[in-house]
């Protein structure tokens, strides 16, 4: 008897460390949720690569080629429909996701976030300038976040926090390396619970 499996879609725009955690636990037994997307808005992002070695198809759609936001967001639902996608995964997408798509897909997008929100979320907190800003503030805890996306950057109902200690000789670059870890062990986790709760409510 086959499992079912809900049909994720990846959202990304950099280098697709995080995409190629989703996709790799998903190859495993215990996953019940199968990649069958990814977009990107980066013709020259990493993830592109990293859906051709799994065989996952890659979508190539930038908000931007589109004459307003409402086109661009019928373009996404479009493209989502097309595939019967069922929940989103951003990961390291850095464009806001619109109200359309939120509200088609509600508590079914994903987002993971570089530090423990509340803090340090918002527009313009990503990657880098996020660990900086917390170093500057001399926190002691850092971690990631997986969370609901809402209409607001980084305010959805959080799922799951990892801590990592901030050592005395910390940078950014080393505070990135260490919660990236985390975010690859925990959020394929928190997709795979994510897609049994819609599993079981079906």
């Amino acid at each position: 008897m086959t499992t079912r499996k809900i049909r994720l879609a990846i959202m990304a725009s950099g280098n697709g460390s995080n995409a190629e955690a989703i996709i790799k636990f998903s190859k495993e037994s215990k996953a019940v949720y199968e990649v069958v997307l990814v977009i990107t808005n980066n013709p020259d992002a990493g993830v592109i690569e990293i859906a051709k070695k799994y065989s996952v198809v890659c979508e190539y759609i930038n908000p931007k080629d589109y004459i307003n936001k409402s086109d661009a967001a019928a373009g996404l639902i479009e493209t989502l429909e097309h595939y019967q996608i069922e929940m989103v995964a951003l990961a390291g997408y850095l464009q806001l996701i619109p109200e359309e798509l939120i509200q088609k897909y509600p508590g079914r997008i994903l987002n993971i976030h570089p530090a423990l929100l509340p803090k340090y979320g918002g527009k313009g907190m990503y990657g880098l300038r996020v660990h900086k800003k917390v170093i500057e503030n001399r926190e002691q805890i850092s971690g990631s976040s997986v969370h609901i996306v809402e209409i607001e950057y980084d305010s959805g109902k959080i799922l799951c926090q990892t801590r990592v200690k901030i050592e005395e000789n910390e940078s950014p670059a080393t505070l990135s390396e260490k919660v990236l870890q985390e975010e690859h062990f925990v959020y394929p986790l928190v997709l795979n619970e994510q897609s049994k709760q819609i599993i079981s409510g079906l």
